[in-house]
């Protein structure tokens, strides 16, 4: 062998050891055992070889640095494309946390406040009516005994619904007059075609406030606002409300107030074509998918496999132009930009030297807003109690104990469809974020994660 070759090789072992030995270095220093952190990888690689998951990202931050980040599986399953780590994720639900912000950003401006009634903003909301169900099944509508307010909405407290939390009565109508501003996460069966991809390109309204007014004047509610939670398109309305209250489309006012400011580039609701090659692949888990939907038996229950293609990356209706920006499902982001931005949210309000919120609007978005009654009297309270509750637009943990879960009194979080979540432990400052694109998955995925980062505390 050639001393340039050795030399090169050693340089090499070298230079990967210095790298090995850094990272090491600012995980100590931000209180995790880079030994433990090792296993998180390794650990979770059982979704992939065994095919629950198509592909993951996982990324964990305590105290500012960086201490985890690993991409495993693929973008794309059949063609054996492998994930990177600035692929492209539909975030879903993921996207409320950030109209969250956004609102927060509004209301620090006294352009909106959490009590206002959404009917200044929307007026068709003034004369909704509430659903009151027989016992036959037959229904009648009685007026609102109290206007539903912003804080309504971005609470799931407003009485809409989805199709899937919505009662059957109130579900035939959403279906009937196609009140969704999405693709095909809600109302699932009017979209799949025989091979069991997504067939639609288009949604069904040309804008979310006509989306918004629609839902207005044509569906009651499911029950009076403030009275119960139900998981709702209320966060879909919130970016009406943005628009009308800031004088700016929603697109216009996240990029401008959020994404600019904290390099989030990778995050908006379509994908352009330069970003196309970075895009994933959407699978369903048969399984899962039933349980949210189960109109979709018919559909998938022939698919033994534990995955099921629903959304090729090259046919994707994202890859088309926006023009209707659903805050409560619609974005596309990156495991750094989704980072990014739980880092702001963990800092308090702030990224370097950006500044997006006050640290007290920061608290009060993750306040839990919930009162006892209303969570005892939701159908979805297997969800939200024992230890659980919610603020503004995110999940919010009052009692780990009684959670049955790992974190910190005040720990807020969420996660999309496709099995993205995200946490923020502000006791711990600490984040973590994990990507993946399987609809409807019945793994533990958040939960394994958890124990694992939690576990690799050093401190």
């Amino acid at each position: 062998m050639s001393k340039i070759v050795y030399s090169k090789i050693t340089f090499l072992i070298l230079f990967l050891f210095s790298l090995n030995s850094f990272a090491s270095y600012e995980a100590r220093q931000a209180g995790m055992s880079p030994e433990r952190l090792e296993k998180i990888g390794p650990s979770l690689s059982k979704y992939i070889s065994e095919g629950r998951l198509p592909g993951l990202i996982t990324a964990v931050a305590r105290k500012g640095k960086v201490v985890h980040f690993e991409v495993q599986g693929y973008a794309d399953v059949e063609n054996r494309i492998p994930l990177k780590e600035d692929s492209l994720f539909r975030i879903y639900s993921m996207s409320k946390p950030i109209t969250g912000v956004a609102l927060m950003i509004l209301i620090e401006e006294g352009k909106v406040r959490l009590n206002d009634p959404v009917a200044f903003y929307i007026p068709e909301f003034a004369t909704t009516k509430v659903m009151k169900v027989s016992e036959d099944g037959s229904f009648l509508t009685e007026k609102l005994n109290k206007p539903i307010t912003i804080r309504d909405l971005a609470t799931h407290t407003s009485g809409i619904a989805y199709s899937f939390t919505a009662n059957k009565q109130l579900k035939k109508i959403y279906e009937e007059k196609k009140l969704t501003p999405y693709f095909f996460i809600d109302n699932m069966t009017a979209f799949v075609d025989k091979e069991g991809s997504f067939a639609t390109s288009t949604k069904a309204f040309a804008d979310v406030c006509e989306f918004s007014a629609a839902l207005a004047r044509e569906a009651p509610l499911m029950h009076q606002p403030g009275t119960q939670y139900t998981y709702s398109m209320g966060m879909d309305v919130l970016g009406c409300v943005i628009e009308r209250a800031s004088g700016q489309t929603f697109d216009e006012f996240l990029k401008e107030r959020i994404f600019d400011p904290l390099g989030m580039s990778d995050t908006s609701f379509e994908v352009s074509e330069d970003k196309a090659d970075r895009f994933t692949n959407l699978y369903a888990s048969p399984m899962g998918v039933r349980r949210l939907s189960p109109e979709l038996s018919d559909s998938l229950s022939k698919d033994k496999r534990l995955m099921a293609l629903v959304d090729p990356m090259k046919k994707s209706p994202y890859l088309g132009k926006a023009t209707l920006f659903d805050g409560g499902s619609g974005l596309v982001s990156s495991t750094r930009d989704y980072l990014a931005f739980a880092q702001m949210l963990v800092n308090g309000g702030s990224l370097g030297k950006v500044r997006i919120l006050s640290r007290k609007s920061v608290e009060l978005m993750s306040s839990n807003h919930l009162k006892p009654n209303v969570i005892n009297a939701s159908e979805m309270s297997r969800y939200i109690s024992g230890g659980t509750g919610f603020g503004i637009t995110v999940g919010v943990t009052t009692n780990p104990g009684l959670a049955g879960e790992y974190g910190s009194k005040g720990k807020f979080y969420w996660g999309g469809a496709a099995a993205t979540i995200f946490w923020v432990d502000p006791q711990e400052e600490l984040v973590a974020v994990a990507m993946t694109q399987l609809l409807g998955s019945p793994w533990p995925l958040r939960t394994d994660f958890e124990a694992l980062v939690y576990a690799s505390i050093d401190d």
